[in-house]
């Protein structure tokens, strides 16, 4: 499948997708014949997780470290970075509920 393709199915820029190509985020697609980059669709689950992951607030270093580690089979370490990033979504979640309650509190406190 050709970028142009990939963008529209992750509605990453072909720009982004070569960034996080250079970067190591993903590895480099394959090219064919015509010297174009060719995407399977493996590739497209990766930059779904990936921008996923950079959505949910992951720094690019952090996913680099996570996606070699999973590249390269080692689960131990992509489990525990998966792991400490969950806790830090679960403690926002935490925090946000709190701002929440806080704010209808406030609003609450004007009256009907």
């Amino acid at each position: 499948m050709k970028i142009s393709d990939v963008s529209q199915q992750t509605g990453l820029s072909t720009y982004t997708i070569r960034y996080y190509e250079k970067q190591g985020l993903v590895a480099k697609a394959s090219k064919d014949s015509s010297g174009h980059r060719s995407y399977a669709g493996k590739d497209v689950e990766l930059l779904n997780w990936v921008s996923c992951l950079k959505k949910s607030g992951m720094s690019l270093n952090k996913i680099r470290v996570y996606s070699q580690a999973y590249q390269q089979g080692d689960q131990a370490q992509a489990r525990q970075i998966l792991q400490q990033h969950l806790q830090k979504l679960l403690q926002q979640q935490q925090d946000i509920a709190h701002h929440i309650s806080v704010t209808e509190t406030k609003i609450r406190q004007f009256g009907a």
